[in-house]
């Protein structure tokens, strides 16, 4: 029985603990720490929860119902909400981001919303654009780009952006028909790590008088405390001219639920409904979340006072690769590790994830992505197999 559940009678919790479903829920929860250790191969960080952490989880899933509806400035007669909390979060977001004194966002259920999210409020504003993104964008972009003119762009080697591919498109659809540009750019791709070259992008679109809309996809390097050494940051967007950024909570932050922040430099038109007494200018509507408990964690990690704890592990994991002869590719300052795509068995132990098949069908290559609560026994355990 959970440690937070010891001011209950013992006798109690005996008769909790010997439930068919506690037991197979404790069964369940302690197979999934063990494969936690072995997790190489996706962007899930097992980010240690913090006592207080953990209680406030407890506390919101033994409370009420809360249901942020609708834009988080405004409130309709629904008042269980934690919308106070909400704004704590986006606020503590759009200043490590750098999104300006009139920032906007919400908590949305993930990354694939948080694209979504972007993708509709860049032709809200720049409604006669045709929306360009590189081929190496995250899947859920593609999914929500079909219902708007766009251009899908090459990528050169290791999800690399092709610039000159990019730039021709636009400049040639600007000229033929005036269209602006909106643009999905990625901030550490799903698979290489590569980093778009944004602020490139953006003197190209200025010097041509372009109108456009920039929205960032940080999903996990977003996450990434700004303090941390030798790590691919996200800063200064307003000033870079970046107009939205979304960030997932469960990869970098290692928060235990799926959601992600998605934060604007200025607030989007929205459509006032009356049943709920305000204006809606989210995608999903209704959203609910354990409110103190993701702000305390999110505290918590971004004022991380070890500034080595991002680059610890990597530097002792591409080390240890270099000294056992296995191959990588690593992005300047990533945390994925590409490799060659190891035996079946292997990839189903550490969880690898793999891409890039040949003509049969068969993966040509896995990557690793070294998180800071990964131990030195597991990686070691990893390169070995690598090796063989």
């Amino acid at each position: 029985m959970h440690k937070l559940f010891s001011h209950l009678p013992k006798e109690l919790t005996d008769t909790f603990a010997k439930t068919e479903i506690s037991v197979e829920a404790s069964e369940f929860y302690s197979q999934n720490r063990e494969k936690a250790r072995y997790m190489f191969g996706y962007p899930s960080y097992n980010y240690p929860l913090s006592p207080l952490t953990q209680y406030l989880l407890l506390e919101h899933y033994t409370s009420p119902f809360s249901n942020n509806c609708g834009d988080i400035e405004e409130r309709g007669n629904y008042a269980i909400d934690t919308k106070a909390v909400e704004k704590r979060i986006v606020g503590l977001y759009a200043e490590k981001f750098g999104m300006g004194e009139n920032f906007w966002g919400y908590i949305t259920s993930g990354g694939s919303e948080s694209n979504s999210c972007g993708i509709t409020n860049a032709f809200l504003k720049n409604p006669h654009a045709i929306l360009y993104y590189s081929a190496a964008a995250h899947y859920s972009v593609e999914k929500y780009a079909r219902y708007y003119p766009r251009v899908e762009i090459p990528t050169l080697e290791n999800d690399i952006l092709d610039l000159n591919a990019l730039f021709a498109e636009i400049l040639k659809n600007y000229e033929a028909t005036g269209a602006g540009a909106n643009l999905v750019l990625t901030h550490g791709t799903t698979k290489c790590g590569a980093c778009d070259d944004i602020d490139g992008i953006v003197k190209f679109l200025k010097n041509r008088n372009i109108p456009y809309f920039i929205h960032v996809d940080a999903a996990l390097f977003g996450g990434i405390p700004n303090n941390q050494t030798n790590a691919p940051v996200l800063t200064d967007c307003k000033a870079r001219g970046i107009h939205s950024v979304c960030v997932s909570l469960h990869k970098y932050v290692g928060f235990p639920d799926v959601h992600s922040v998605f934060v604007a430099v200025e607030k989007p038109d929205g459509q006032e409904i009356a049943y709920i007494g305000q204006h809606d200018t989210t995608v999903s509507g209704s959203r609910s979340f354990p409110a103190f408990a993701l702000y305390n964690h999110i505290r918590e990690q971004l004022n991380e006072p070890q500034t080595d704890l991002y680059s610890r592990n990597i530097e002792y994991f591409e080390t240890a690769l270099v000294k056992n002869g296995v191959w990588y590719y690593k992005a300047p300052r990533s945390n994925i590790f590409v490799i060659g795509c190891p035996s079946p068995e292997i990839c189903k132990k550490y969880q690898l994830s793999t891409f890039d098949e040949d003509e049969r069908g068969i993966p040509q290559r896995a990557h690793a992505i070294i998180f800071p609560s990964h131990r030195q026994k597991e990686m070691d355990e990893l390169i070995s197999d690598l090796k063989q």
